[in-house]
């Protein structure tokens, strides 16, 4: 079996007092950064994600190994 890299993000991983117990991977940020876009937009009623919040997400962003 392969391994491969994944970005990885938990809403608690942003808003530890706020959030929800959504966790999300992906191959790459950008895909990432879009799968919590639509869960702001879905769970949290958030039409788009402050800059702000935005900077914390990228920064909570963790890297992890896949088998795949």
């Amino acid at each position: 079996m392969a391994t491969k890299p994944y970005k990885q993000l938990g809403c608690l991983d942003v808003q530890p007092a706020g959030g929800c117990g959504f966790q999300v991977r992906a191959e790459t940020e950008a895909e990432l950064m879009q799968l919590v876009a639509t869960h702001a937009k879905q769970c949290h009623k958030l039409e788009s994600i402050p800059q702000e919040m935005a900077a914390q997400v990228k920064a909570a962003i963790k890297t992890v190994t896949v088998t795949v």
